[in-house]
């Protein structure tokens, strides 16, 4: 009944209204709750809520907490109920750091001590995946340390006990967390056994005709109808054929070793753009062209639709929306080895589109991508950006970053070893 009621008043009315500039109409609904019950909502609303309306709810969960706002004190409060989907949420926006420095050091260490404990209890790998997730949100890095030792502590615990999951998951999560410190020099492609996390060769993009097939999700909403033009734009006669059909525009290299498919935003309230998705798909298929480079140009909300028509043979996939455990694993369900792009937050089309050029550059020109160096490049072309643009960008995560999702590879490829 709490979830019930935190979707029905809360969570839906401002969700509609995320178009809308003006917080205070756009958050209206929210107004007269106090911080424990903003606390609830959010925790009862994790899967309905957009991430602005997150972001915004959050933010104001903090005003209502007090000028010295303190985050250890409200978990006592509602006596640390749902504290880890909680801390997972907060890390999934970005937000964890921001909630961890209201409280003091020792309190913020206690708690994510109790966030790792007992991940071998679970049915799934759902709270071992929000724990890597979680890793590579904090930029502190006493606090890193301290979380790598309780991990490290668990292990123990875990080989003096025999308990063979325990070991496996929190084995999986020192490997990963030592990789994430570059200082460390580790190979995780080395030492998982999994394919490479680091580079994906243009051989494995290219079909049997010798070309790199792509797919763009685009939505008829006011967002995908803005930005489509900018995006069809990008295509110059120089470099790229254009044709133009009725549902959707197919762009060619001049060179033919890159085929980009995208759908048009037709108009969402009349459902064509899902229309236009479905016979471009046909269409493809009919034709044998299986895409492994797929693009999610839209809100998160979409993001269920586009995974469900996803290619199988999809071997880079850039969300332009926030991940999370759920839709990182149904990617890796239907294509295990994918490189997948996310943020941590919402997706800016003035950072998506030089993701795209930058991925279309290197697919025509027949060069494999290497995601280091690639993030290298785009940091220094951002770093004249505006200021809102810079900091969105260090919410983008690249393949190598994404902790959960390696996190995911790793515990089924051990698993299918055995």
């Amino acid at each position: 009944m709490l979830r019930k009621k935190s979707i029905e008043h809360f969570v839906t009315p401002i969700n509609e209204l995320h178009n809308v500039s003006n917080l205070q109409v756009r958050m209206k609904a929210i107004e007269p709750l106090t911080a424990t019950e903003l606390y609830y909502m959010m925790v009862m609303g994790e899967h309905e809520l957009y991430t602005s309306s997150y972001k915004h709810s959050f933010n104001r969960m903090l005003m209502q907490m007090g000028p010295k706002p303190r985050g250890d004190e409200l978990l006592k409060y509602v006596h640390f109920d749902q504290f880890k989907k909680f801390i997972k949420l907060a890390a999934g926006y970005n937000k964890l750091d921001t909630f961890l420095r209201t409280m003091p050091a020792a309190s913020a260490e206690l708690l994510m001590k109790a966030f790792v404990a007992n991940l071998d209890k679970t049915e799934n790998l759902e709270d071992a995946v929000d724990v890597a997730d979680s890793y590579s949100s904090i930029t502190d890095e006493k606090l890193l340390q301290s979380i790598l030792n309780y991990v490290d502590e668990n292990l123990e615990l875990h080989r003096e006990t025999g308990n063979e999951r325990g070991q496996l998951i929190y084995g999986l999560l020192k490997e990963i967390f030592l990789s994430a410190d570059s200082s460390n020099q580790t190979d995780l492609t080395s030492t998982l056994g999994i394919p490479s996390i680091y580079e994906i060769g243009h051989q494995q993009l290219q079909n049997e005709e010798g070309k790199v097939i792509q797919q763009v999700f685009f939505y008829g909403d006011e967002d995908g109808k803005a930005f489509f033009p900018a995006f069809v734009q990008s295509f110059s006669s120089k470099d790229w054929k254009v044709v133009p059909k009725k549902e959707w525009i197919e762009f060619i290299s001049h060179n033919g070793k890159v085929e980009v498919y995208v759908n048009r935003p037709l108009d969402n309230d009349a459902n064509l753009d899902d229309s236009a998705q479905v016979h471009l798909i046909r269409y493809m298929e009919d034709l044998g062209k299986f895409p492994t480079v797929v693009v999610h140009r839209g809100h998160s909300y979409w993001l269920p639709r586009t995974i469900s028509r996803m290619s199988s043979e999809a071997r880079i996939v850039l969300l332009g929306s926030c991940g999370g455990y759920k839709n990182l694993n149904q990617i890796l369900e239907v294509c295990p080895d994918a490189h997948i792009i996310s943020t941590k937050e919402i997706g800016k089309g003035d950072l998506n589109q030089p993701i795209i050029n930058y991925l279309n550059q290197h697919f025509v020109g027949g060069k494999d991508i290497g995601w280091r160096n690639m993030w290298r490049t785009l940091t220094t072309q951002f770093s004249s950006a505006p200021r809102e643009t810079r900091e969105s960008w260090e919410d983008y995560v690249p393949p190598h970053r994404n902790l959960g999702a390696i996190f995911i590879k790793a515990y089924h490829r051990k698993i299918q070893a055995e």
